[in-house]
């Protein structure tokens, strides 16, 4: 088998652009907000990807002086979920894994040597922050005008935002690929091209609205798609849900040969569904564990 996972969520409950964002005063309100604006347009703009707010969030960083020293200092602060390193563990002696995730390369390489995932085996954001520091701009006006938009004013606010940025700037935000949405996908099938598989061979596990078309992609290929912990966005594209504290029984429940048997015996900590049976249900016992489990972070799309 293939497995592949995705890391904010279902590895570590750190979304690490917000926590980034924290060193930023009011930076997590401003990032809630630019948050809800990627959902927007990824919802109602048929060719936007999903997660595009580790790019939108740039010019805020680069404004900041935010390095990417300081990307991995957050992350080094990063926990791990219980039962990760015993899952990768297990599952690495006889299968291949992978983690696919939206996060900028500082915070994926730092959790995945963390849990003995190599860099090659990790699909991540490249950001060359440190690259971008030159540049002088001066947003603390537009900050406070975040920080007072009400919800039905965020869409127009950041269109006229990022349509009047300097040239340099939206330069930046459209060389920065997101690997969110169909980029996930598109990981998927470059793994298979370097492993010589096919989709059947996949199991794929996330969490968010950044995984929601690669879950979809791998269940309607044949392979078999997870959801832990996860939210209305995702958990309709899965086959299979995990809610819980403890990751480890995920990786027998991979091995398992009958995975709607092992649903119908399971007695242990947490709760298995197969994703057709009593959707709303699902989706509230998941909320739950994710607020748990990320707290702020849970949250977001």
């Amino acid at each position: 088998m293939i497995v592949c996972f995705d890391l904010e969520g279902p590895i570590s409950p750190q979304d690490n652009a917000y926590e980034v964002m924290k060193l930023i005063p009011d930076g997590d309100r401003i990032f809630s907000k630019i948050s809800k604006y990627d959902d927007i347009l990824a919802l109602k703009k048929k060719d936007y990807e999903a997660g595009y707010t580790l790019a939108l969030i740039l010019p805020f960083l680069i404004s900041h002086k935010i390095t990417e020293e300081d990307i991995k200092k957050v992350s080094e602060k990063a926990k791990i979920n219980k039962g990760v390193r015993e899952l990768v563990s297990k599952l690495k002696k006889n299968h291949k894994f992978y983690i696919i995730s939206t996060s900028y390369e500082q915070h994926a390489y730092s959790i995945g040597k963390r849990i003995g995932v190599s860099e090659e085996n990790i699909y991540c954001t490249k950001l060359p922050l440190n690259d971008y520091l030159s540049y002088d701009i001066d947003l603390r006006e537009t900050e406070k005008q975040i920080l007072n938009l009400e919800d039905n004013d965020i869409e127009a606010f950041f269109n006229d935002f990022y349509e009047n940025l300097d040239k340099k700037i939206k330069e930046i935000i459209e060389n920065t690929k997101v690997i969110g949405g169909k980029y996930k996908t598109e990981a998927i099938y470059d793994i298979l091209r370097k492993e010589n598989g096919d989709m059947k061979s996949v199991v794929a596990v996330g969490d968010s609205i950044t995984d929601f078309k690669m879950l979809r992609e791998v269940k309607e290929k044949g392979g078999v798609s997870i959801v832990f912990n996860g939210n209305e966005y995702a958990i309709p594209h899965a086959e299979f849900a995990f809610a819980g504290r403890d990751l480890s029984p995920l990786a027998d429940f991979i091995e398992a040969e009958d995975k709607k048997e092992f649903i119908r015996n399971w007695k242990g900590e947490g709760y298995f569904h197969y994703v057709e049976d009593n959707m709303e249900e699902i989706v509230q016992i998941h909320k739950k564990y994710r607020r748990i489990l990320r707290g702020e972070a849970g949250e977001l799309g």
